[in-house]
């Protein structure tokens, strides 16, 4: 069953509906007149316990405030009201909170000293606004016009200013405004929410089927501004997802799909991975991410009806997890493989066949006068495995290889790549027992491995520090320099995969370190030398993970360090500094942060990190914390929004350069530090003032 142009409650409704049944299908005044509604939500009638503001409470809060509500708001407080997609970003008020925007004023003015000639004088130059909602800062309101309170679904109006006596109208009704402030929500909510921009939606209602001429009719809309919001809803019970489309003079501009809190199936958690995975092989081709995102969103619908699979129902029940696992492999594979990332190739394909792959380097990008297959003097009598073990024999001294996809077949899933976006993806693959090998390049690598991992033991001493990081943290003094310390809150590390970067700069990018942390949260510190001369300088930052003391430092690696043995005893590997500032952070978190800048990407919100996300927060955590701290700000803790998981930031040292990371072994080997060395501050400082 489907329906389109449904009313901000029946929308919120159907998202909560499997946790409360608030649907009564008898009372078609509440909901739809429809019984087939029954099979959808069951025969269950709406219980009254399930309702948390009673019509008792609205009328009590309507004789206090003398007046009536507009029947649409009375109804959503009722069936509405108390669910947590009001209150996520901006919030419903409460029905005690509820006032008219006169009285508030008239309280602030009387605060003020104001005498009632005054105060009647103030309130004469705007009308008066029953405000029902807030943004949760307060740096707006919304209400409605006292006398309009007698309309169904009256306009509403929001304040322009930090004050109540400029308003301005935002919304034709109370349902259009509401369902406004749902979708401002979601990103905060508990609630599944996928994205889709103008140019994506073409294919969105193609795949879905869903009507362009239903989705205009009266749908809701602030006219003013010529901005409608359509909505869609498949009742699917299993598979339930709502469509809300916003349109400006009559050209959709976004789509929101909204599905209900229900639980993911096992194989949920491949989704992700997968999508990585083809963002690396498309280059971060977001038509291409967002179609993979479609086909995983209502997989079992896209097992039904691509031609590829047409599985029945009975088939799609009896698939183990890794099955359904590796037909998701299956639908990356052909969905870039249709696109031209991919070339999708039987084991005894012709050369011409091969060729393929020239189409798809250039899809890439890849220059083919540099890379090109003709110059390798391929024999058509050969296989596919040989001419991939030639071109990477001949193409990875330029870093570029050939990968494949295992999709367990005699096909093969060929692909251009470089070297380090190869291990990128293998990395991830290993997550999902997904195969992907570059045939004699692969053999090359892990022998690149067993190198790497024999040159570092062979180094590794020369790499470890001299300096004892640990007294930065106990000492008052160091050389001639004073030194104190920060604390600024603990780090997240779920994974124990530890990474440390410039936030600025490689947040999205940075490897994590081959060796592992405890799993939790740890306290973080940062030693701080004062120095009006010279400016107050961080000079190491520490992760905590016991109290006992360190005997060695080992260098931090990534495992792709190179040339070892040719460093100096005086050199290291570390990362780099473009922005000033470094940070430290598990690779949950990393991934995390990567999924809530590709966010903002899609919002149209994206331009660089330090504008869109921590220029604000350093400027709070100055003010908050200004000890150590310039204006701008020096460090801050930033929680990633919509988790519990948060990535400390500080300022690096003397700025830009280049820094290496220590962990510190106790005497019986057991890990109790991680380190960020900024300054040595006795070599550093004496060399300053010997200049």
């Amino acid at each position: 069953m489907e329906r389109y142009n449904l009313s901000v409650e029946q929308v919120v409704k159907l998202l909560y509906r499997k946790e409360i049944n608030r649907v009564t299908t008898t009372d078609t005044a509440n909901f739809f007149n429809n019984p087939i509604l029954a099979k959808v939500f069951g025969n269950n009638l709406a219980s009254k316990n399930n309702y948390k503001i009673s019509w008792e409470e609205i009328n009590n809060t309507e004789f206090r405030l003398k007046a009536d509500f507009p029947n649409v708001l009375r109804r959503y407080y009722h069936e509405c009201g108390d669910l947590d997609i009001n209150t996520c970003f901006s919030s419903i008020l409460n029905l005690d909170e509820l006032g008219f925007s006169h009285t508030w004023e008239r309280e602030a003015l009387e605060d003020d000293g104001l005498s009632n000639d005054e105060i009647e004088k103030a309130l004469e130059q705007t009308d008066n606004f029953l405000i029902f909602w807030t943004e949760n800062q307060g740096v707006w309101n919304a209400g409605i016009k006292k006398e309009d309170l007698s309309l169904e679904n009256p306009p509403v109006y929001m304040t322009t200013n930090d004050d109540l006596y400029s308003w301005e109208k935002v919304a034709d009704d109370i349902d259009t405004f509401i369902i406004v402030q749902v979708l401002e929500n979601l990103s905060s909510s508990k609630f599944y929410c996928l994205t889709f921009d103008s140019e994506q939606i073409e294919f969105l209602l193609q795949d879905k089927k869903i009507s362009k001429d239903e989705l205009i009719k009266n749908p809701l809309g602030i006219k003013d501004r010529n901005v409608k919001f359509p909505t869609y809803s498949n009742y699917d019970y299993d598979g339930d997802k709502i469509y809300i489309f916003k349109m400006l003079d009559d050209r959709f501009e976004k789509c929101w799909c909204i599905k209900p809190a229900v639980a993911k199936d096992n194989t949920s958690f491949a989704d992700g991975i997968l999508l990585k995975i083809a963002g690396i092989l498309a280059f971060n081709d977001r038509a291409v991410i967002k179609k993979l995102e479609i086909i995983f969103e209502d997989f079992r619908n896209y097992l039904r009806e691509d031609s590829n699979f047409r599985y029945i129902d009975d088939e799609i029940k009896a698939l183990s997890d890794k099955e359904k696992i590796e037909l998701k492999v299956m639908a990356l594979v052909l969905l870039l493989s249709e696109i031209g990332y991919i070339c999708y190739l039987d084991w005894k394909c012709e050369l011409d066949d091969f060729a393929m792959l020239s189409d798809a380097m250039k899809k890439a990008g890849i220059d083919e006068n540099i890379y090109s297959i003709e110059d390798l003097n391929l024999d058509e009598d050969d296989d596919i495995e040989i001419w991939c073990e030639k071109f990477n024999r001949e193409f990875a001294k330029k870093d570029v290889l050939v990968g494949n996809i295992d999709i367990n077949s005699d096909s093969y899933s060929i692909f251009p790549i470089t070297k380090q976006k190869l291990n990128q993806v293998r990395e991830l693959g290993k997550k999902i027992g997904l195969k992907i090998t570059s045939f004699d390049g692969s053999k090359e690598e892990c022998g690149m491995t067993n190198n790497w991992q024999a040159m570092y033991e062979e180094n590794k001493e020369k790499f470890r520090c001299k300096v004892d990081l640990e007294s930065y943290f106990t000492q008052k003094k160091i050389g001639e320099m004073a030194v104190d310390t920060l604390e600024i809150g603990d780090v997240s590390l779920p994974t124990g995969e530890i990474l440390a970067c410039d936030p600025l700069v490689e947040l999205g990018e940075a490897k994590a370190y081959i060796q592992k942390t405890p799993v939790g949260k740890y306290p973080v510190r940062i030693a701080v030398v004062p120095s009006e001369d010279y400016g107050d300088r961080y000079a190491c930052v520490k992760v905590e993970f016991s109290k006992n003391t360190p005997v060695v430092y080992e260098l931090a690696v990534t495992g792709e360090e190179e040339k070892m043995d040719e460093a100096a005893e005086d050199e290291y590997y570390g990362f780099g500094v473009d922005a000033g500032m470094g940070c430290v952070a598990d690779k949950k978190s990393q991934d995390e942060y990567i999924k809530y800048w590709n966010k903002l990407e899609e919002d149209g919100e994206a331009d660089n990190p330090y504008d869109d996300i921590f220029e604000e927060l350093l400027s709070e955590s100055a003010k908050q914390f200004p000890k150590y701290q310039r204006t701008g700000g020096d460090w801050a803790n930033w929680t990633i929004p919509g988790t519990e998981l948060n990535i400390p930031i500080f300022a690096s040292g003397w700025g830009d350069g280049y820094y290496p990371c220590y962990f510190g072994y106790d005497e019986k080997g057991e890990l109790c530090g991680f380190y960020i060395l900024f300054i040595d501050i006795e070599k550093e400082y004496s060399d300053e003032e010997e200049e």
